[in-house]
């Protein structure tokens, strides 16, 4: 075991280190996300090595406190993950945050524990195990195996609106996830002492430096694979009939107004399945759903602000005549693809 646990501690120390790299780039939510789950982890993994070792004994301060709680925080930051990948111009509501309701709750069973110092808690959780500890481990396993459901049906709910790459990348970070989530819930109901969830934490951890290693080392990896597992039998020609009937209806229709516009609307507006035209704009023009109406959008937002028959229109009115939702979208598109302000362009700054 003590070669698996310096593995593990070197896998802990790359994990944050991977984290801050991460958190770094700067590019947007889906990245920051990623980056909170895997400090996270790293940090439960150097508290598992911390409680299972002698040193606990010298520093019994922290020992029981992190690893129950954090286990009600990866299903949600993963959930955050999959939908700025899936819509990197979501804006979150205060709904999103029931998803953090089982922490709270988990807070308020456990918090007469986390009260006691370290070396009562320590005595406490040997005294009750059966009657406060195993609750907290079911609770815990039960809600990321929940939350592994969930990102299935999330996953495959979307699929349509993620890119080929994206589409693979997502079903590759989900399985790993449900596969871990599977495995410390066997572990929960089986093990005979918490020393044995290295093999847990081990697993996991090469698993996830084994494919970041493979995309990092071969960036065209998941290309390769998308192409040939997740090809829908589009030709090139099919493609482009496809590209010319939408770009048809955008154009002549400009059905790119219509905010309440979604894939699955303009499937049945030109007759084609949804899943082909994801594919087609993914494969033959390199985008997604979102971005390609986007972009038309943006277009004719532009011709509005530098109209002088809209001078008197406030950008938000711009946003809506352009068919965005709200001004905040229509902001982080119009920085995105002109890569200025609405106000700023305006002016001719």
């Amino acid at each position: 075991m003590t070669v698996l646990r310096y593995l593990l501690f070197f896998y802990s120390l790359s994990s944050i280190f991977i984290s801050g790299g991460l958190f770094f780039q700067k590019k947007g939510r889906p990245q920051l996300m990623l980056s909170l789950f895997a400090l996270l982890f790293g940090l439960e993994m150097l508290d598992y090595l911390y409680s299972t070792s002698r040193f606990v004994l010298m520093l019994p301060d922290f020992y029981g406190i992190y690893y129950f709680l954090v286990g009600f925080i990866y299903g949600p930051v993963l959930w955050f993950h999959f939908k700025a990948l899936i819509d990197p111009d979501r804006k979150d509501t205060y709904w999103s945050l029931l998803h953090f309701v089982p922490f709270l709750l988990s807070i308020i069973y456990f918090h007469d524990v986390l009260a006691l110092s370290g070396a009562e808690r320590m005595a406490y959780n040997k005294d009750h195990f059966y009657d406060r500890i195993m609750p907290m481990n079911y609770a815990r396993a039960g809600h990321l195996l929940l939350y592994g459901i969930g990102f299935i049906l999330l996953i495959y709910k979307s699929r349509q609106l993620l890119t080929a790459n994206n589409r693979l990348y997502a079903i590759i970070i989900c399985s790993i996830y449900f596969i871990t989530a599977v495995i410390v819930s066997w572990l929960t109901m089986f093990a005979d002492h918490w020393r044995q969830f290295i093999v847990y934490y081990f697993l996991a951890s090469t698993i996830v430096f084994i494919v970041g290693f493979v995309l990092y080392s071969q960036p065209n990896f998941l290309d390769g694979i998308a192409k040939k597992y997740l090809h829908s039998g589009l030709d090139d020609l099919m493609m482009q009939r496809i590209v010319g009937k939408v770009e048809s209806v955008f154009k002549a229709d400009q059905l790119y107004l219509d905010r309440e516009l979604t894939l699955y609307k303009l499937a049945e507006q030109i007759s084609e399945k949804p899943h082909f035209i994801s594919q087609t704009l993914s494969s033959h023009l390199g985008v997604n759903f979102n971005d390609y109406v986007n972009r038309y959008r943006i277009e004719h937002a532009k011709c509005m602000l530098k109209s002088e028959k809209y001078t008197h229109y406030k950008i938000e009115a711009i946003a809506l005549e352009s068919g965005f939702n709200n001004k905040v979208t229509f902001n982080k598109a119009f920085g995105k693809f002109v890569s200025t302000t609405p106000s700023a362009f305006r002016e001719g700054l």
